[in-house]
């Protein structure tokens, strides 16, 4: 997965559109959709105005985009209990 598909997660998992969500970030829907479709890379500043929007730490977002259920079995422990905790705070959100 890449951040795109990280970020389309989260926004999913809150239920909010694209319009709404770029509307709030300050780009335009269709600029996220290449974002999301990992066309396009957002800037630090970008994730960060994201992370602020959803209420989850911007590393969230990396963890998030690290994630390959395919490779989860070769990550060392510390790696593997990381992305267990990513996927506690999804389900809490």
């Amino acid at each position: 997965m890449d951040i795109g598909g990280a970020i389309k997660i989260i926004r999913v998992k809150h239920k909010v559109s694209q319009q709404d969500l770029a509307k709030g970030i300050g780009v335009t829907q269709g600029y996220l959709s290449l974002i999301e479709k990992g066309e396009r890379e957002p800037g630090f500043d970008l994730i960060g105005r994201i992370a602020d929007t959803f209420r989850v730490p911007p590393q969230l977002l990396f963890i998030l985009a690290c994630h390959d259920e395919s490779k989860t079995k070769h990550y060392a422990k510390p790696l593997r209990n990381m992305m267990m905790l990513a996927d506690d705070v999804l389900q809490a959100i």
